[in-house]
């Protein structure tokens, strides 16, 4: 073989292996552009579905709007002012629910007194989701007085309690 039939070879070769790299340059085009769509309808469905919950679900018990008004009911309703709210736990209702049921334990603050020393009552509250042109709608129950609530331990200690 010689030089002449040497290079027309390899020629051969390159333009055999042409559309082999066109081929896949369209195959790595065309997978890029479904991951681009399929990502982009999944961003899209997740702004739908937090618009929705927005909208539409009932503030959390935890929520700094729920609070404010569970502060403006006891104050207005049973005359309580400069309050601590603790144990704060949702007793029915998730996150895509109308109404949530909560409870928690609120004390009044009176001096240089201990949280243990404090007369903490149990409260139980409901937030219901009216239509959009209205707010929440927030009603509580004062219940009977009630210990405080030991503070929960960490997940670490409560590990370590098991060694």
């Amino acid at each position: 073989m010689d030089w002449d039939d040497n290079a027309a070879h390899m020629a051969g070769d390159a333009a055999r292996q042409r559309p082999a790299l066109a081929a896949g340059r369209e195959y790595a085009e065309l997978t890029t552009r479904m991951v681009l769509s399929i990502g982009f309808v999944a961003f899209a469905s997740l702004g739908a579905a937090t618009l929705y919950v927005h909208r539409n679900a009932s503030p959390a018990c935890t929520s700094d709007w729920t609070l404010g008004k569970v502060s403006e009911i006891l104050r207005d309703n049973f005359h309580l002012d400069s309050l601590i709210v603790n144990h704060i736990r949702t007793v029915s209702g998730g996150y895509f629910s109308n109404t949530h049921d909560c409870a928690a334990e609120v004390a009044e603050i009176r001096g240089d007194e201990a949280a243990s020393g404090m007369a903490w009552r149990e409260i139980r509250y409901r937030i219901v989701h009216q239509d959009e042109s209205q707010p929440s709608a927030v009603t509580l129950e004062l219940g009977n007085h009630v210990p405080l609530a030991a503070q929960t331990p960490s997940l670490w200690t409560r590990l370590l309690a098991y060694l």
